[in-house]
């Protein structure tokens, strides 16, 4: 609206000036504690409508496609999504992407990427984890999980997604 400045969202005016809606959120608080706050990440909060409170790729809200919760997790993560991996693999319940990240100062950390499809505490959620590589403070090794992959250490990105065909 020109004469105001504000914006209209399908069910609400966003004040652009302010960073923040003019009304409460129809949602009420599903969507956050403060009803007139904007999303707290646009890029991933993709909700057209305004009345869904869970974030896209999220348990009750999985991406559409593998790929999209994969780069979701690496975003993140702090993983560039443009960055190649330095090496791949497979196991039974999916992708492995090992990659050597940038860190601040100078030097790289150890980062990976995994899809999780066979997940013990999230059971038929397929969904990507991804980053940096827990390593042994004494020794310098990476330390492995039970399934052959490195554990990634907290906070770790996690992004869900639709199984396949569904």
């Amino acid at each position: 609206d020109r004469e105001t400045g504000l914006h209209y969202n399908l069910f609400r005016y966003y004040d652009p000036v302010m960073g923040r809606f003019t009304q409460p959120d129809p949602v009420g608080l599903v969507g956050g504690i403060n009803q007139y706050a904007y999303v707290k990440n646009p890029l991933t909060w993709i909700d057209p409508l305004g009345l869904s409170g869970d974030p896209i790729g999220s348990e009750n809200n999985p991406f559409g496609s593998s790929r999209a919760a994969r780069r979701d997790g690496m975003r993140q993560a702090g993983i560039p999504t443009s960055q190649q991996p330095i090496s791949q693999s497979k196991n039974s319940s999916g992708w492995e992407y090992r990659y050597e990240v940038l860190k601040p100062g100078g030097g790289t950390i150890p980062a990976t990427v995994q899809q999780q499809t066979m997940d013990v505490s999230h059971p038929d959620q397929p969904h990507w984890e991804a980053g940096k590589v827990k390593v042994d403070p004494r020794t310098g090794e990476t330390r492995m999980n039970d399934y052959g992959r490195p554990k990634i250490a907290n906070p770790k990105g996690k992004a869900y997604n639709k199984k396949c065909g569904s």
